[in-house]
């Protein structure tokens, strides 16, 4: 008999421990079990199998409880490494999380420790066996015209009479198969030479003892050329390359770059469907392929002998997890880098501070591209809507921009336009009382839809009927405030009805390859001016696009978050560097309200130092990061007097700890939960980290508490 060590899927922190089970044969270790867990059956993965010669009485009787069977074992093979282990671990640790959830965070939905979990899907084929019956003239035909491992369903369509008598007949056998990923090939392309900044470059990161490099590269710099020489060098020595993307509308065109450079390269993004990313993980957990282009789950993928982990705009929002684990992308592929001793590669036009920092200060390698392949970089033009408004002109296209877009199409050139923001018009608001149309499960306010002539909440997704009276006082004052990526397209077919307009936002993408099909239309100029919101600001290189306008550029401003005029900077100086890229000359026009601040500054001047060196000024002054980190506790329920309790536990203790903290402050409801952020920041992470674990630790002890999420280093504090 023997002892079976294993976690049993559940999210809450206060079962974060394995169970004990019995069964008759060794179970290997990161294999899926079925078991009884709290009266039901619940899926598990084995973490320890350990072979006893006592009775299951004489065990529980030393134990001290009822020890349950395994009831059935899922998995023929683990489905996990052990390096993948110790990284969950790792992970559960650093971001004060459950080691389910993070076990779970790691893999395909097919392989998830899941109540709901899907078997991988199977094709039936054919086995021809010895003839040792007599066939018929036809039947002997057909016989002769099957071949051994030909798909069950093409054997039928010869002959499906035929073919099911020789089944019965034992003539033919028919076996199960799991779907194999079949690479589809593309034409070759040759790899350019590299600049002399490039090839410094790509020379400095083979070279350097230092574990990961910083490539600080203006847009249109080349930074794309310099991960493909590298993944072209780590391939030659037999090793395994992770590219990252932050977004899936930045996936085709990376996946296309790298397949007309390499054989063999699979993508790994949340648009697969469940079937295709458990045939990836296979592929690269069986090591059939050497070369993975992925967004941010992919940095889990069971790789075990990387050369190099590139990650593409590495300041990028995306990856950062927001549900628990609340990872951060990055901080995996370093702590992989060293379990395999490869290296990392972080590239951006517009680096995070935490990494410009560390690369000012020596702990990671810094190299820059400083100059455009085609050394021009877009003009850039600030519009102040104030005086726009003012002087009678529309808030939505500015004149400048309309002149603008007109030369463009005159000129057979394309636009992209970003506005960050979807629907037709953002909120409804009453004229007489001045209240907001709210959700009513949460404290934000509606959306129009106007194709659907719906309202919906862009938190929970919830829709409701488009009403004409006000909810509030009954006057039939409504009036539309904003505008939305619907709004602007509208705006754009008046103005000019004979340019060919597409949308592309979460609402038009929703069909699976939609990011594909628009900007393939895009690339071959059937479209000349795309709208959109952030999915068309980043990575994107079309060389016909020489306008690019950026409606409410200020718009993130508004918000009252240490990351804010970070984050708008990014948006700006990113969605500005789509333009221009190509021999024709660029330009830019943001319109914003606060054309003074000094993120839009070092925009128009593409200066990224001039930014940095205020921003952190600013930082230092507060202690935000990187000059401290930050960990957010975010209690939540729907019984505010079961919240009153589990917050006044967690501020008696927090507010004793020796640290920065923020007295717990009233959050938006949203799904009816309400919500209270409580916040402790220090320059030690290490004892961040440690003080939670206890607080989290004395939380579990208490029955009956609200529910909390913990947030290592968050990027928005709302």
């Amino acid at each position: 008999m023997y002892l079976i060590e294993a976690y049993v899927t559940n999210a809450s922190l206060n079962i974060n421990r394995p169970f004990t089970y019995i069964y008759q044969d060794n179970i290997d270790r990161y294999t899926r079990i079925k078991v009884s867990f709290n009266n039901s059956l619940n899926v598990a993965l084995v973490v320890e199998s350990t072979y006893t010669d006592k009775s299951k009485t004489q065990l529980e009787e030393e134990l001290g409880f009822k020890i349950s069977e395994v009831i059935e074992v899922i998995d023929d093979n683990p489905i996990i490494s052990d390096e993948l282990y110790e990284l969950a671990k790792w992970l559960s640790r650093t971001t004060v999380s459950p080691l389910i959830s993070c076990l779970n965070a790691m893999l395909p939905k097919t392989l998830k420790t899941s109540k709901t979990y899907t078997n991988p899907r199977v094709v039936k084929k054919i086995k021809k066996n010895d003839i040792n019956i007599n066939l018929t003239k036809r039947q002997k035909e057909v016989y002769d015209l099957l071949t051994d491992d030909m798909n069950l369903s093409d054997a039928r369509k010869i002959s499906l009479g035929i073919v099911n008598k020789l089944i019965d007949f034992n003539i033919i056998s028919v076996y199960e198969m799991e779907l194999e990923y079949v690479n589809e090939s593309i034409d070759k392309s040759v790899f350019k030479t590299l600049t002399p900044d490039q090839q410094n470059a790509y020379d400095s990161i083979i070279k350097t003892d230092k574990v990961v490099s910083l490539l600080f590269g203006v847009t249109g710099s080349g930074k794309t050329e310099v991960y493909l020489h590298l993944a072209r060098y780590y391939l030659s020595k037999n090793k395994q390359v992770l590219i990252m993307v932050p977004e899936i509308s930045l996936t085709p065109q990376m996946i296309q770059r790298v397949k007309e450079r390499f054989d063999d390269v699979i993508f790994y993004h949340s648009e697969l469907s469940d079937q295709e990313r458990y045939e990836q993980y296979k592929r690269v957990k069986q090591n059939e392929v050497k070369i993975v282009v992925g967004t941010r789950s992919s940095i889990f993928l069971p790789f075990n002998d990387l050369g190099i982990i590139i990650i593409d705009e590495e300041h990028d929002s995306s990856y950062k997890q927001d549900n628990v684990p609340c990872y951060q992308a990055k901080n995996v592929a370093i702590k992989r880098a060293y379990d395999q001793k490869c290296k990392v590669l972080l590239a951006s036009a517009t680096p995070s501070l935490d990494a410009y920092t560390y690369a000012l200060n020596g702990k990671y390698q810094l190299l820059q591209l400083k100059d455009r392949i085609n050394l021009n970089l877009p003009d850039i033009e600030i519009v102040d809507l104030s005086k726009q408004i003012r002087n009678k002109g529309s808030y939505i296209i500015s004149n400048s921009l309309k002149d603008s877009i007109i030369d463009n199409l005159v000129n057979n050139k394309q636009t992209i336009i970003l506005l960050n923001r979807r629907g037709y018009s953002p909120i409804i608001k009453c004229s007489e009382c001045n209240s907001t149309l709210m959700c009513s499960d949460c404290d934000i306010p509606l959306n129009y839809h106007k194709d659907e002539n719906i309202l919906k909440c862009h938190q929970c997704g919830r829709t409701y009927k488009m009403i004409d009276i006000c909810p509030n006082c009954h006057n039939k004052s409504l009036i539309y405030y904003g505008f939305g990526t619907k709004r602007v397209e509208e705006e754009m077919h008046k103005l000019f009805p004979s340019a060919r307009i597409e949308r592309m936002d979460r609402d038009s993408v929703t069909k699976k390859g939609s990011h594909q099909m628009i900007l393939d239309r895009f690339a071959k100029k059937e479209i000349d001016i795309l709208i959109g919101t952030q999915m068309i600001a980043k990575g994107l290189d079309f060389p016909d696009v020489t306008l690019v306008g950026i409606l409410n550029g200020d718009a993130g401003l508004m918000h009252q978050d240490f990351n804010s005029a970070k984050l708008t900077f990014d948006l700006l100086m990113q969605a500005s560097g789509r333009s221009g890229r190509a021999d024709s000359k660029g330009k830019v026009i943001i319109q914003a309200f606060n054309v003074d601040h000094y993120a839009i500054k070092a925009v128009l001047n593409h200066d990224y130092n001039y930014f940095y060196n205020i921003e952190m000024r600013y930082r230092e002054k507060v202690s935000y990061p990187p000059f401290s980190h930050i960990i957010e506790i975010i209690v939540s329920d729907t019984n505010e007097d079961r919240l009153s309790r589990t917050l006044q536990l967690l501020s008696d203790r927090v507010n004793a700890l020796p640290f920065k903290t923020y007295r717990p402050y009233q959050l938006a409801k949203i799904q009816r939960q309400h919500r209270y952020r409580l916040l402790l920041l220090d320059k030690d992470i290490i004892k961040l980290l440690d003080a939670t674990h206890l607080i989290v630790n004395e939380y579990l002890e208490n029955k009956n508490m609200s529910h909390i999420k913990i947030d290592v280093d968050p990027l928005y504090i709302e």
